[in-house]
């Protein structure tokens, strides 16, 4: 549209007989003049208030609601915001579409996604409706971020590099390790949606195997690689005293944990995903055959995540000894990427003419202290890791010198 207006006042201009510097300098500005009108008319509406898409794979899941929390009482307070979720699990891509025709039909123009499985599936339907898409903490391969980089409303993926994921693994699997002083544990590996092309759990679970092969000499019949995608329970040959069994699957409930411990059989459990509802029933196996079982996984801190660090077991020991994750103020690049889209900014924040990808990494904490002082920092309002004062200086609403490079350092600091 705003090339044909621009055409119609060259025409005008020519039939006039003015001289052609003139011509492309008043057609110039009589498009660029539109397009202000335009971007002023979509910051008047935001600042009237504006909703936000977010979908999620479990509402209930402690991560979610960490996440929740952080757009319900600092981002929405903060900036006149609204956010509409899904009510029920999401578990394939037909139910993140429905999500996505739902919005739609109540005029939401964006969403917020923690679901990287379906994108390629997702993103054909969110360009039909002209709908905003944004990973807001997830991992792609390059095969499909390739595949969709150039779609105009994928406007691209937050969160830790493919490197960091499996590092991610790798040091969860030695701070364990560091906890066997008899170096013969007996190792429970939940390796989660690894089979079922979760990329995250897959790279998380790879730099467990393989760091456990590297920290106590094993031998494997087949490649971590390999171990990481089995679909079914599998017990690992070491060639040593040390014992891996891989548990995958979401595990709805961490029943298949809990029943897998309750058996006695496991001095360690290390999960490339929360299993917080498997916890207790941990403590309770411990209690029953008087032993130890260390337990780490890679997940968020949550509130429920500082209870088990600040709760001890019948050994005296903290029920949850480390964890590798993110926080719930990991939202907010998201939130600004959306917002500036919102106000009709979304091709200054693009890198190369292509959705972006940008790195959050990991906190670590390996014992209580560790994990209170970080958790600490992702739920302050006055003193979090994004301030309201950091998010307005990436927002081109705020800051009219704001750019990709602005998002980036923010996003990345």
């Amino acid at each position: 549209m705003k090339k044909s207006i621009a055409l119609f006042l060259i025409g005008m201009i020519l039939t006039a007989s003015v001289p052609v510097s003139v011509m492309a300098e008043e057609a110039e500005t009589a498009e660029t003049s539109l397009i202000a009108e335009e971007i002023s008319s979509a910051e008047e509406e935001m600042a009237e208030g504006y909703t936000i898409g977010v979908s999620i794979y479990d509402p209930d899941d402690y991560e979610a609601v960490a996440f929740h929390k952080y757009f319900e009482e600092y981002l929405g307070s903060s900036f006149n915001a609204t956010f509409y979720y899904n009510a029920e699990r999401i578990d394939s891509a037909e139910d993140e579409i429905a999500f996505v025709e739902e919005l739609h039909e109540q005029g939401v123009k964006g969403i917020i996604s923690f679901l990287s499985t379906y994108v390629e599936d997702v993103l054909p339907v969110c360009e039909e409706y002209g709908m905003y898409y944004v990973l807001g903490s997830g991992t792609l391969t390059d095969e499909v971020f390739d595949a969709v980089k150039d779609n105009p409303y994928f406007l691209g993926v937050i969160g830790p590099s493919n490197e960091d994921e499996q590092d991610a693994g790798e040091t969860l699997a030695e701070y364990m390790s560091a906890l066997d002083e008899t170096r013969d544990a007996s190792y429970l590996v939940v390796s989660g949606g690894s089979s079922l092309g979760n990329e995250m759990h897959r790279l998380r679970t790879v730099g467990i195997l393989s760091s456990l092969q590297e920290l106590y000499g094993l031998t494997y019949d087949e490649t971590a690689e390999e171990l990481a995608e089995v679909s079914e329970t599998t017990v690992v040959e070491t060639g040593t005293d040390v014992k891996i069994t891989i548990l995958p699957g979401y595990l709805e409930d961490e029943a298949a944990v809990t029943e897998a411990v309750s058996g006695g059989e496991y001095t360690a459990v290390i999960s490339s995903m929360t299993i917080a509802n498997a916890v207790s029933n941990i403590a309770d196996a411990e209690a029953e055959y008087g032993y130890d079982i260390k337990v780490g996984m890679i997940d968020c801190f949550t509130d429920v995540n500082y209870e088990f660090f600040n709760t001890t077991d019948v050994n005296g020991d903290s029920r949850l000894n480390c964890l590798i994750g993110k926080y719930g103020a990991v939202v907010a690049p998201a939130f600004v990427a959306m917002s500036n889209a919102y106000a009709g900014y979304e091709e200054d924040f693009r890198e190369d003419g292509n959705a972006f990808r940008l790195n959050q990494s990991f906190w670590y904490a390996a014992n209580t202290d560790e994990f209170n002082e970080q958790y600490a920092l992702s739920i302050g309002i006055s003193d979090n890791t994004y301030s309201a004062t950091d998010i307005m200086q990436a927002m081109k609403i705020f800051n009219e010198d704001a750019d990709f490079e602005t998002f980036k350092e923010f996003t990345e600091k």
